[in-house]
């Protein structure tokens, strides 16, 4: 990088055009040669087989595949190539989930995001996250299969439902082959030329920068910046956590501008269909279905999903069952912490810690939030933490084995009692170190009513203007007969009831509906069919759904 300041600056003006070229070129050649060329009436991939895996009169030929959720390839060929265009409704990250039998390169816009040797017998899940903006993205696939045929499976995890499921008709459109090939080789030497445009720029503005002399103080500091935040600047997220999905959510409710909003887990999935319940009410009606989810997650979503996206209904509806209202550390760790809790807060939330895990954290501004997801060496943090807490339980009981999980568990559960923590280490513990308690007695209520999310949920509804009314859902009833509650369950609701209502909340308790017989009921508590229970639910609460 030696030469004449002039000659350094054309350098670092050069990279900075090569950046803003790999940044802004894919997004032109998406919109302005793929998206054309894609048929949003024929849904599914365009397929070229070659390889024959035995003596063919033919060297392979092109066909399209229609999309369902395993797609079956032709077991004469043992190689394929399949390209599509997957229109994204709304600006995200999206969590792909793939599997194949086949050694297989999946790509989009270019970019490889999933590699996967053959699946066929444990059929393990690769699962990796997008990040993808609106509109139209060119998925590209390519299989190899020694033996010949096979079979792959592309899903997709998108809110505010946050369950994989398959790309279907109106995800996919076939495109045009034509020139394809060298279009995609263009988007993917896109993020080489802005690596190679940064690291050009970076130098030439080094080089710029660093011979000063003693009087040139700003510069020094200039430069001194430079050096140190550079490299914590490109330092990748290995934390693993799950991207907040709060923007997306927002962008929804905006567009619905729903009057009624429904916070609940599978048991609002499996009984309420949105647009039924809107035909119903003649309003827009929105829910936010967080799969496994306890009263917690119900808080978060409240607090996240629903207050930020700036829309204001009439009532919020929480389904729940039993006493989970009144358990806050139930699918707080574990699992249910990566993929809930990180999936709906940006940030830690204090009220969550100090309720779930006992700990006392101070909510972080907005200039430690932005920072925080600019450096990500402190998203590591955790991950850290994490690995040398594996270590040391490793150091302490060294025996492998299939047991050897059971035993660190256990072993991390003493250590938790013993020191009189609460959930410490949510991101490893399998599951809540204390489980739904089942019915609160009496005496006990108004303690499990302050210790639970009921109050800061309770707090919300009157901070934002909207009413809040708490669905009891009816678990699964006996063969003959209704659900009938014990009397300790029937004084719990008695109490929960008269709260809520104190508080200016409301509760509906569908426990004993004699319409809700068990030919209503799929799996477990599940209801069989969404647009059988809404009628129900439409005619029960028509007085609070005007």
């Amino acid at each position: 990088m030696e030469g004449r300041p002039g000659s350094r600056f054309t350098v670092l003006c050069g990279g900075l055009l090569l950046v803003v070229i790999g940044l802004f070129l894919p997004r032109l050649v998406l919109n302005l040669v793929i998206a054309p060329r894609a048929d949003t009436g024929t849904p599914g991939w365009w397929a070229m087989f070659s390889g024959p895996s035995h003596p063919l009169p033919v060297n392979g030929y092109t066909t399209r595949l229609a999309p369902f959720q395993t797609v079956p390839l032709n077991p004469d060929f043992t190689r394929v190539t399949l390209w599509t265009v997957w229109r994204i409704p709304e600006s995200g990250r999206y969590l792909l989930n793939y599997s194949a039998e086949a050694r297989s390169r999946l790509a989009v816009d270019g970019r490889v995001v999933i590699e996967a040797k053959p699946r066929s017998q444990s059929r393990r899940i690769e699962r990796e996250w997008v990040e993808l903006e609106r509109g139209p993205h060119l998925i590209r696939l390519e299989l190899v299969n020694d033996q010949g045929g096979g079979w792959f499976s592309l899903g997709v995890m998108t809110p505010p439902l946050m369950r994989f499921r398959p790309l279907l008709d109106q995800d996919l459109s076939v495109v045009e082959l034509g020139s394809l090939d060298t279009w995609w080789w263009v988007l993917r030497l896109c993020r080489p030329l802005v690596i190679t445009g940064a690291i050009l720029a970076g130098l030439a503005g080094l080089a710029l920068l660093l011979p000063l002399s003693a009087g040139q103080h700003w510069s020094a500091v200039a430069a001194t910046l430079v050096l140190v935040l550079v490299p914590a600047l490109l330092i990748p997220d290995y934390s693993g956590r799950e991207p907040c999905i709060g923007p997306m959510v927002h962008q929804r409710l905006r567009e619905k501008k729903p009057r009624f909003v429904f916070i609940g887990n599978s048991m609002l999935w499996s009984r309420i269909d949105d647009q039924l319940l809107g035909k119903l009410v003649g309003a827009p009606v929105f829910s936010i279905v967080n799969f496994g989810a306890m009263s917690a997650i119900h808080y978060l979503a409240l607090k996240y999903l629903l207050i930020p996206s700036g829309v204001k209904p009439d009532k919020v509806f929480v389904f729940f069952r039993g006493t989970t209202l009144l358990d806050p550390t139930f699918r707080t760790t574990g699992s249910y912490f990566n993929s809930l809790v990180e999936r709906i807060t940006p940030g830690p939330d204090p009220v969550f810690e100090g309720l779930a895990h006992g700990r006392t954290i101070r909510e972080q501004g907005w200039l430690m939030a932005k920072l925080a997801r600019i450096f990500r060496v402190q998203a590591n943090a955790r991950l850290a933490r994490d690995m040398i807490s594996r270590v040391a339980l490793s150091l302490v009981d060294p025996v492998p084995g299939p047991e050897a999980a059971r035993r660190r568990q256990a072993m991390r559960k003493r250590f938790n009692q013993r020191f009189g923590l609460k959930n410490v280490a949510a991101g490893m513990d399998r599951e809540s170190l204390r489980k739904s308690r089942g019915v609160v007695m009496p005496a006990e209520f108004e303690k499990a009513v302050q210790n639970s999310f009921l109050p800061p949920m309770l707090a919300l509804a009157r901070e934002n203007g909207f009413g809040l009314v708490f669905i009891r859902v009816q678990e699964r009833p006996p063969a003959q007969g209704t659900v009938q509650d014990p009397p300790a369950m029937r004084e719990f609701m008695t109490r929960l009831r008269r709260y809520l209502e104190e508080n200016g909340a409301q509760l509906y308790d569908f426990t004993g509906d004699p319409a809700l017989d068990i030919s209503m009921y799929g799996q477990g508590d599940h209801i069989a069919e969404p647009t059988a229970y809404t009628p129900i639910f439409f005619d029960r609460l028509r007085g609070l759904l005007k």
